[in-house]
């Protein structure tokens, strides 16, 4: 199992701790790698290095809406990290270049949301939604995309992630399933995010709750949908306290799309922690998936130090 953790194009290799190359920079911090952020635009040559193992490629917050051919008031006239596009052309277009950028590093694979995030109903306390309705969607969507690459599949491996709005949870086995059925490439995935899991999980109060959400969720996956997830995204996210005391909201009437959106936003980072883990018990979360990579996915939200935050976690493992 090797031990990576998040780095963007927007990141600079001298803002890293430590001493020395960026090979010793890596091994003082306890990890193998990095899984690159990559953006619609081609990745420049310093970030093609050994260290960066993988990719996780830009994700657009309401895709659904352009596939469905809807838009909202006020909205930008650039959308390519809203929706991916006006219509579903520049959607697959888009995000077909978005994959043929990132393919430059040769990832070993490459994240994906397999989420949307409805943005009419992003400030209610609970989404009304299809989850295997927009997973059919979703699978649309990147059958089109990955249709018009070289033998019909995409560079690397597409490795889907969960996420708690609709779409992707990774909480039922009919999930795996339905694309497993419905998509017409091989190469693909899951990469598992444990925080957004918890997000899901109405019991999720602390720690040891959280992990045992989550627990009884893998429980349920039979042993082929296991072995579709190749990858771990490993943070803490205690968020159901929060998410009870949420009240309904809708976007306000006039209200310009640019405060509608920093509300929005602020409302996911509110719900999705980051947290370290503390206790040793978040091995069973590992040895219950094998993965082969653990992406340690942290802010610095519980020690305000990014890599102690890193540190204390990967001390966890050995």
């Amino acid at each position: 199992m090797k031990h990576l953790h998040e780095w963007s194009v927007f990141e600079d290799w001298n803002s890293l701790p430590g001493q020395g190359d960026l090979s010793q920079r890596t091994a003082s911090l306890g990890i193998d790698g990095y899984e690159l952020f990559t953006i619609k635009a081609p990745v420049q040559d310093c970030y093609v290095m050994p260290e960066v193992v993988s990719v996780h490629l830009p994700y657009a917050i309401d895709w659904r809406s352009a596939w469905e051919g809807r838009s909202y008031e006020g909205m930008p006239e650039d959308v390519t990290y809203f929706s991916f596009g006006h219509d579903r052309e520049e959607m697959v277009g888009n995000l077909r270049d978005c994959i043929n950028y990132a393919a430059k590093v040769r990832p070993a694979y490459g994240v994906l949301h397999a989420g949307n995030t409805d943005i009419r109903q992003v400030l209610h306390r609970r989404h009304e939604s299809d989850d295997l309705k927009v997973l059919g969607l979703f699978a649309d969507f990147i059958n089109q995309t990955v249709s018009g690459m070289p033998g019909g599949e995409p560079p690397f491996k597409l490795a889907l992630e969960n996420l708690w709005w609709e779409g992707l949870k990774l909480r039922s086995p009919e999930e795996w399933r339905l694309l497993e059925r419905k998509l017409e490439f091989d190469n693909w995935g899951f990469t598992l995010d444990t925080g957004h899991l918890m997000n899901t999980c109405d019991g999720a109060y602390d720690e040891d709750s959280a992990i045992d959400e989550v627990m009884a969720v893998i429980d349920r996956y039979p042993r082929d949908m296991r072995d579709r997830i190749g990858t771990i995204h490993l943070q803490l996210s205690c968020s159901a306290a929060f998410r009870e005391s949420i009240e309904s909201e809708d976007r306000g009437e006039d209200e310009p799309w640019e405060s509608f959106y920093r509300r929005a936003a602020k409302r996911a980072t509110d719900i999705d922690n980051h947290l370290s883990f503390t206790s040793g018990r978040v091995r069973e979360i590992t040895d219950a998936i094998d993965p082969e990579y653990v992406n340690h996915e942290l802010m610095g939200h519980r020690t305000g130090d990014r890599y102690e935050d890193l540190r204390q976690q990967r001390r966890l493992f050995g």
